[in-house]
């Protein structure tokens, strides 16, 4: 396979926080912001690999802020490094306030990828 920047596989996706993704607290449950980034990193991998993925391990979440109801999400992903059979994929989600326009990063992580043969 042939070298690739990591450009090329920059995938982006944004979602409104709605009261059935939250918990008591008016947040978005960790469990629904991790098949967020689960999804967003498999669409990255595949545009990278041209080849089915599945998500092999996770390297670290680490929750930053939380993401409140009514609020949006901007999750981006790319692949950061790549092997024989494997890849790295980091992952961003930024929480906006649409109402003020305040922005900030909420989550970061990295996964391991495998190729599907």
């Amino acid at each position: 396979m042939e070298a690739k920047p990591c450009i090329n596989s920059l995938t982006v996706k944004n979602s409104h926080v709605l009261p059935p993704d939250t918990n008591s607290h008016g947040t978005l449950f960790g469990g629904q912001l991790m098949a967020y980034i689960d999804d967003v990193g498999a669409i990255a991998a595949t545009r990278h690999a041209r080849m089915p993925v599945v998500t092999a391990s996770t390297d670290s979440v680490d929750f930053l802020h939380p993401v409140k109801e009514g609020n949006t999400i901007c999750l981006e992903a790319f692949v950061t490094y790549t092997h024989r059979t494997s890849m790295e994929v980091f992952v961003k989600a930024i929480t906006e306030n649409l109402l003020t326009g305040e922005r900030q990063v909420c989550t970061t992580a990295f996964f391991n990828v495998c190729w599907v043969r």
